[in-house]
């Protein structure tokens, strides 16, 4: 993409008196290479409610209701390394107020009327090492006849290496057709390697795989920053 490309090192406008001194310039550019590849994990979401207004009893009753879910999966063909240790819990609440005015005694009296719900759920997440469909049909079918919500929530890849290998191979060559791009427009050539490195978003996510627009499939993306050296 042409945002990718980003000169880092020094501009075409200070190229000849770098060349006066017999200095070599450099070019930096970034380079991007993006792989779509079969996911083989399906993220499912798996959660239970209780409406006991005592959070005791409600803390009890989710536990409960999990471990049957659990036990439901685990019939249905999860295996215990596939549900992902630990599990979340969150409290819903609504509160509604409403004022009931009547005619007693041709007077109006009125009385404020307050409703206030609330319910404690738990949830877990099932890493399935499968995608085929008949079988993520199967353990949603067996969460949900145990009483919980269940849904596919994403799929991923158990190892993204490979992947990432050739994204960043792809990122390398686009570096290198930017870079070769941009030294012909200046009349000079594409010399060798000067530095190569991943260049690092937040959290130094050099490599990262997203759902693509196609169902199952994962998009893999590395970038890459190369400097080169121009000769003339």
């Amino acid at each position: 993409m042409k945002w990718l490309v980003i000169i880092f090192g020094i501009m075409i406008t200070a190229l000849h008196p770098a060349m006066a001194v017999g200095t070599n310039p450099t070019l930096t550019v970034m380079g991007e290479g993006t792989v779509s590849v079969p996911a083989d994990i399906a993220t499912i979401s798996v959660s239970v409610q209780s409406g006991n207004e005592n959070m005791t009893k409600a803390s009890a009753s989710v536990q409960e209701k999990m471990a049957q879910v659990i036990d439901a999966l685990k019939a249905a063909g999860v295996k215990d390394e596939e549900i992902v240790p630990g599990q979340s819990s969150g409290v819903t609440s609504y509160q509604s107020t409403s004022k009931v005015c009547k005619r007693v005694n041709n007077s109006t009296i009125c009385e404020n009327d307050s409703t206030s719900l609330s319910s404690l759920e738990r949830s877990t997440i099932i890493r399935l090492k499968s995608t085929d469909e008949t079988r993520i049909n199967h353990v949603l079918d067996a969460a949900r006849s145990a009483g919980a919500k269940a849904y596919v929530a994403g799929y991923g890849l158990s190892d993204s290496n490979k992947a990432a290998t050739q994204a960043r191979q792809k990122a390398v060559a686009n570096a290198k057709e930017n870079a070769a791009a941009m030294a012909a427009a200046e009349g000079l050539r594409l010399g060798g390697v000067q530095d190569i490195s991943d260049y690092g978003y937040p959290m130094a996510l050099n490599d990262y795989y997203s759902g693509s627009g196609q169902l199952g499939m994962i998009e893999v993306t590395s970038y890459v920053v190369v400097t080169y050296e121009l000769e003339i």
